[in-house]
Parts: structure tokens; C-alpha cells; sequence
């Protein structure tokens, strides 16, 4: 009961006790222990020759974004709903306690004791939660996406994007873009030889 448990980790290296997380956490502490045993070169070596990516140090990058909708603060759960509604528009903490019909300070307590986070926070989890989604799901430009979550600096969401998940929004399409996937399919490269192309 009083082991303290790093849930963003993959892999937790506590010299001589080691875990990993997931269905795959066999490889991560294969490749961990590889590289303890032979060092970094041997390691990569063994991840290239088995297939696999290296040891991934954090799990941000599959990590979702469940908002709490069950803890019955009816004032609150409106407030979630007017977000989740209109994650585009800008929330400041004094409006949403308008809409709450709260004292700011009141506010903000309550949302975080309803949702465990502070209601900036949680703004931005859905914002990245929504983005994620259309990264994955469309073609649109990742400007474009930026504009439709409320991100009107695009590189300022570039950068909470990349401190969230781990990886820049391209890199995240590039991994799990199933809108991306089918429309290169569909439309394959050019440079690609002519018996390739054909069925």
C-alpha cells in the first residue's frame, strides 16, 4: 500500500526492482535490461533486429483524456457541458463562474473538487482531447485545428500539444492519422514505381 506508483512512466527503472506498463511492457523491459546489461548501442541494435521502437520513457502520448461527468455537481456538470460545447471560444474563470452562478473563488474550488483538475487545466485537456481527435479522424491543416479547439496562436499550441502528448501534432497524425492513412491509399505517391501503383 505505500508504493508510490508513476503512472505517466513506461518504464520504471528503481535499480534493482524494474516494471513496465501495457500489453507490449515484455519488450520495454527486455530492451530496459538490454540496454543496463550491454548499453545503448546493443540496445538499439536488438530493437531494430526484434522490430520494435525503443524503450518509451513516458505514456503521455496514449494517454486519454476522460472528463469526470459523474460527480454529481449539477452547477459544475453545466459548466462542463458549455465547454465541451464551445471548446473554440475563449473561458475565462470569471465567466464560467457566471455560468455557474459562483464567486470565482467558490468556482474554482468546486470544479476541482468535481473534476480533479482546475478549470484551466481541464479547458486545455479537452482542447488537446478534441485536437487529438481531429488529427486523427481529418485532413484539415493543423493550423486550421489550432483555430477550431480555441489555439488561435498556432505555435503556442504547437508547443502545449507537444508537452502534452510527447510528440508534435504532424508526428501524431503521422503515427495514428486514420484520415491521413486511407487518403494516402487512396491517392498513392507518384514516385512510387508503376508496378506498385497498379492491381
Amino acid at each position: 500500500p505505500k508504493v508510490r506508483v508513476d503512472a505517466s512512466r513506461m518504464v520504471i527503472d528503481d535499480v534493482d526492482i524494474m516494471t513496465a506498463a501495457g500489453i507490449l511492457a515484455w519488450v520495454d523491459l527486455g530492451l530496459t535490461l538490454v540496454d543496463r546489461m550491454l548499453g545503448p548501442s546493443v540496445m538499439l541494435h536488438t530493437a531494430r533486429f526484434v522490430l520494435a521502437d525503443p524503450p518509451r520513457r513516458q505514456q503521455s502520448l496514449y494517454q486519454e483524456f476522460t472528463p469526470r461527468l459523474q460527480h454529481g455537481d449539477t452547477d459544475i456538470h453545466a459548466v462542463q457541458a458549455q465547454l465541451h460545447a464551445c471548446l473554440h471560444q475563449p473561458h475565462s474563470v470569471d465567466h464560467l463562474a457566471q455560468i455557474a452562478a459562483m464567486h470565482p473563488r467558490t468556482f474554482q474550488r468546486r470544479f476541482k473538487e468535481a473534476t480533479g483538475l482546475t478549470a484551466t487545466a481541464y479547458i486545455q485537456a479537452a482542447r488537446i482531447a478534441k485536437a487529438r481527435e481531429l488529427l486523427e479522424l481529418t485532413n484539415e491543416p493543423v493550423a486550421q485545428i489550432s483555430r477550431s479547439v480555441g489555439y488561435l496562436d498556432v505555435s503556442n499550441f504547437r508547443r502545449l500539444f507537444s508537452r502534452t502528448t510527447g510528440v508534435a501534432p504532424s508526428e501524431y497524425r503521422r503515427r495514428f492519422g486514420i484520415a491521413a492513412r486511407a487518403s494516402r491509399q487512396e491517392h498513392p505517391s507518384t514516385d512510387q514505381p508503376a508496378r506498385m501503383r497498379s492491381r
